[in-house]
């Protein structure tokens, strides 16, 4: 899994793994993050990069059950499939 910076506009981390062979993008909120430390304020990259290390697995399993159609778990359902970045 990468990171590949945040959409200030979408408050989301931009993000993409490789399933299948084939790249696939999404869009990780912050919220889930801040709910996920239990913190109510902005989380820093530090942390966001923490918990994507010990979230890796269900993060790809959320983006690969988003690319075929389907609703993650909650709380990974707040990720979005992105076309492009």
């Amino acid at each position: 899994m990468e990171v590949h910076g945040v959409d200030m506009t979408r408050e989301a981390y931009r993000i993409s793994a490789l399933i299948d062979g084939a790249e696939v993008k999404g869009f990780l909120p912050e919220g889930l993050v801040m709910s996920a430390l239990g913190i109510d304020r902005r989380p820093g990259h530090g942390e966001v990069y923490a918990w994507l290390e010990q979230n890796a697995k269900a993060v790809t399993t959320a983006l690969k059950t988003r690319n075929t159609g389907g609703v993650p778990r909650a709380p990974f359902d707040r990720i979005d499939i992105a076309e492009e970045f």
